[in-house]
């Protein structure tokens, strides 16, 4: 048998309920911004590509992740007159000689040149395989998959359409942990593929209101995104131009609790400004938090924090909210007696009345009904960034971010607000603050969470049940502005904090990777002629501003961070696009190490039944090296050496060097155990590295528990 059943092409269909689900959200925003004609014809063809992001991510994800029940993948070059005779299967592998090279010989019409090998996954229950086109391996096994996945069977070949058609097949094969996950992630991917389409169509509205030549001397691509997308401030329009999602998670456009049309309302590519809401709590029922003290005994942080709780701040930033507060109470009752918390206008509207109705009943919770104010939502939903408006003018410096509850699940988790976070995030902003004064970091900053409120009923804490509901549902958290952060603030003249995740993503500006348009501009500033040279100086650059004062917090103090593409802000010297520094947010998603902790005469005491106790030195290094290296670095590496063409090995060696820079330094200072060091550094380059198996986490339908598989490790010498 040859060739391959493909199947019409000429038309594409609304498949899933997913695709119907979006489908009048996606023609009504087609039409307000005339992007074709018919008007559907944008949805469909976005559609399409869509399909295969995602298929290709999942298929990704089982190739990388190891699952449970899937025989491990063959890999064959075709490069090569045959295939290599270790590729070849022996006698007890399911693909014996003869099979594996009818598959090639069946598949190799219907794959693209630029298909450099194939990945055959036995699929021994159903008969078949699972045949997947590479045309590239980057760092730590982060394969680029050119054209259709194939399921390959003795009769025929079949491309599948639909990532929702991967499914069945890695059901049969016993990889989800039951038949109602393998439900729910047929409903996840469909989902992730409309939504996708959806937001796809967002990006081409960003291109038409950037204006920027391409690379004239004197025009920055960072101020043309800045300038032409509409957003509170100039980092949060690169939160909007990230239209993709997570980058090798398969659910990652997920938004279940959201429908197409509030992802229109609510979503930051779609709408630069949503509703900031209110409401109070009976201070008895409220858990308010405040980083007040450093850990040192300190009273005062990097950026002149008072150690104000949550309801003073609000009132001291929206001129107005202290009244309002005062005409929606029950007559008689005191405004000093309520906390204030800010609310998502989707969980003020659609989650508090109906959780909380007892409550609001007997006045223990108040909504606020006549204030809100205007704020862009960042790119997980549920932290927004308020506008500077008349009712701010008095507010010196940029405005707080304010992360907020939201009953919305993306990825794997809904995106709450847990009590842990409201107690740990001062807690471990106290103690951040007083290591930054330490050791004086040239280019890391951690922004701060000096003040956070939620519901919270006497009697302890609420780790879980009922109690653990109502805390998460109703809670909001302050966090730094990365304007106000000294590394920007002090910093060049042109200095703009840019979201990694943007860096990956296409630009407006250009229809390519933003990193791409970055570099250039840095190889015209400094008349680099050699693009390539100037990539790999820009790289270096970036890795020194973001690799060495990462390893040496959590080396020396125990302290893991989170730093990942959507964590990071990596700030840039618009006028010559050089990196200056790198901000990570988040303190919620750190790990801390005790015991290495207490070495430097800090201590934290977390909210009941946290995460951010590290379980032992593995747990930060997975934390840290899976966050840093692989998804954010990995991705970075993998988009400029596939874009630009860059020798994917000389940008590894420099990130190497930035982390031997690092441990020599340790080393030099003489503060850290020798031996801790090296155990740091062999977690770093040993052969292989451990991943965090994203995509088998989610077919098993675990969440927080990891699932972990062996990569190749490009920080290693014996991948070089």
């Amino acid at each position: 048998m040859t060739g391959t059943n493909r199947g019409p092409h000429d038309r594409v269909t609304l498949r899933t309920g997913a695709d119907r689900a979006a489908f009048g959200a996606a023609v009504d925003y087609a039409r307000q911004h005339d992007l074709s004609r018919p008007v559907e014809a944008a949805y469909l063809e976005a559609l399409e590509d869509a399909r295969r992001e995602i298929l290709h991510r999942f298929a990704r994800g089982v190739l990388r992740g190891d699952p449970d029940g899937v025989r491990a993948a063959r890999f064959v070059d075709l490069e090569s007159a045959a295939p290599r005779e270790h590729l070849v299967s022996t006698p007890r592998d399911p693909l014996e000689g003869a099979t594996l090279r009818a598959i090639v010989e069946d598949v190799r019409g219907a794959v693209p040149e630029t298909c450099r090998k194939l990945s055959i996954v036995p699929c021994l229950a159903s008969g078949s395989a699972l045949v997947v086109p590479i045309a590239a391996r980057h760092g730590y096994d982060r394969f680029r998959l050119t054209g259709p996945v194939l399921r390959w069977s003795e009769d025929e070949s079949t491309e599948l359409a639909h990532p929702v058609d991967l499914v069945p097949i890695l059901e049969c094969e016993g990889a989800f942990s039951d038949p109602e996950q393998a439900e729910r992630i047929r409903g996840e991917v469909a989902e992730s593929v409309a939504n996708l389409a959806l937001a796809r169509l967002a990006g081409t509205v960003h291109g038409r209101r950037v204006d920027y030549d391409g690379g004239g001397t004197s025009e920055s691509p960072l101020k043309a995104v800045a300038d032409g997308i509409p957003a509170a401030d100039d980092a949060a329009a690169f939160e909007r131009i990230v239209t993709d999602g997570h980058p090798f998670h398969p659910s990652g456009k997920i938004r279940r609790g959201m429908t197409p049309a509030e992802g229109l309302a609510y979503a930051p590519e779609f709408t630069d400004r949503i509703d900031l809401r209110f409401v109070a709590v009976d201070r008895e029922y409220a858990l308010e938090t405040r980083a007040g003290e450093h850990a040192d005994g300190g009273n005062e942080n990097e950026d002149g924090d008072d150690g104000k709780q949550l309801t003073d701040r609000l009132s001291a930033m929206f001129d107005g909210l202290e009244g309002a507060l005062e005409r929606a109470l029950p007559t008689g009752r005191d405004p000093d007696a309520y906390a204030v918390v800010p609310v998502h206008p989707l969980q003020y509207h659609r989650t508090v009345p109906d959780r909380y109705a007892g409550r609001i009943d007997d006045g223990r919770v108040v909504p606020i009904p006549d204030y809100a104010h205007p704020a862009t939502p960042q790119l997980n939903l549920r932290t927004v960034v308020p506008y500077d408006t008349d009712r701010t003018f008095h507010v010196d410096g940029p405005l707080p971010h304010l992360k907020l509850a939201i009953p919305v699940q993306t990825t794997n988790v809904v995106r709450t607000l847990s009590p842990q976070a409201v107690a740990n995030g001062p807690r471990v902003t106290a103690i951040v603050t007083t290591i930054a004064e330490r050791e004086s970091f040239e280019s890391l900053g951690l922004l701060a969470e000096p003040a956070a409120t939620c519901y919270h009923a006497p009697g302890g804490p609420r780790p879980c049940g009922e109690a653990y509901d109502d805390a998460r549902h109703l809670s909001g958290l302050l966090r730094t502005n990365p304007a106000a952060h000294p590394l920007v603030r002090n910093g060049p003249d042109d200095a703009i904090p840019v979201v990694a995740s943007s860096l990956v993503a296409d630009s407006p500006a250009t229809n390519r990777p933003l990193v791409c348009d970055l570099i250039e501009r840095y190889a015209t500033a400094r008349g680099r002629s050699d693009r390539s040279d100037a990539a790999l100086e820009f790289l270096e650059r970036y890795a020194a501003v973001v690799v060495p004062d990462q390893l040496r917090l959590c080396t020396a103090y125990g302290i893991a961070l989170e730093s990942h593409l959507q964590n990071s802000l990596v700030v840039f010297d618009a006028a010559d696009a050089t990196p200056t520094a790198t901000l990570v947010r988040d303190l919620g998603g750190i790990r801390v190490h005790g015991r290495r902790l207490e070495t430097r005469g800090l201590s934290l005491e977390p909210y009941p039944d946290s995460d951010l106790e590290a379980d032992g030195e593995a747990d930060l290094h997975r934390k840290l090296y899976y966050a840093l290296f692989q998804n954010h670095l990995a991705e970075l590496v993998a988009t400029v050496c596939h874009e630009l063409g860059v020798d994917e090995r000389a940008c590894w060696t420099r990130i190497r060097d930035q982390c031997d820079r690092a441990f020599a330094e340790l080393r030099a200072d003489g503060d850290v155990p020798e031996d801790r060091i090296r155990r740091d550094e062999r977690a770093l380059f040993d052969e292989p590295a451990t991943h965090k198996a994203l995509t088998a986490m989610r077919l098993r339908g675990k969440r927080h528990e990891y699932v972990t598989s062996e990569v190749s490790n490009p920080l290693s010498p014996s991948d070089r």
